[in-house]
């Protein structure tokens, strides 16, 4: 089958299961909307955010944190700005995602962004009107005119701690 023949099958397949969810989440109540499109974001979209940050530059990074109960390492795709003191993550699905928790919980995380390793502690939430002073206005603009109201503050970690903590991990 040739390169074309394969790309317009599976356009028309993604658009015929695209219209199905769509028409499917037209007929549900707010919450189970909500749950299908987290679903669809866990499974399908992030690996594909995950897959495509490693390959090219992207407003987005991947997130390294470890579970809080598990102590399983995860990946996670989020928007991230970073600023002169660390780094601003805003929190589209609020503050309490699973991902969000483990990073608190285990006081910070790492981040790759556009091919470059960060390591970051010291995490806090902090309110809309702290964070879009510390980014560029177009962010701030169009997190504002999607309605995120919370976002994740970190501090880069000293180059001795990240060093210390690179050698206890090699152990």
């Amino acid at each position: 089958m040739c390169t074309f023949t394969r790309r317009a099958l599976w356009t028309v397949g993604f658009a015929l299961c695209l219209g199905w969810g769509i028409h499917a989440a037209s007929r549900v109540d707010e919450s189970t909307r909500r749950d299908m499109i987290l679903k669809f974001n866990k499974r399908l979209l992030n690996p594909f955010a995950i897959w495509l940050a490693a390959r090219r530059p992207m407003y987005y990074g991947v997130l390294h944190h470890t579970g809080r109960r598990s102590g399983k390492v995860y990946d996670t795709p989020v928007v991230a700005k970073l600023t002169s003191e660390g780094v601003i993550i805003p929190l589209p699905y609020g503050t309490h995602t699973d991902w969000l928790e483990n990073v608190l919980a285990s006081d910070g995380c790492s981040l790759t962004l556009n091919g470059q390793d960060y390591t970051f502690t010291g995490p806090e939430i902090i309110v809309a009107s702290l964070a879009e002073r510390l980014v560029p206005p177009a962010n701030a603009a169009v997190w504002r005119r999607v309605g995120i109201k919370n976002y994740l503050s970190m501090k880069t970690a000293s180059p001795v701690a990240a060093a210390a903590e690179t050698l206890l991990a090699a152990r």
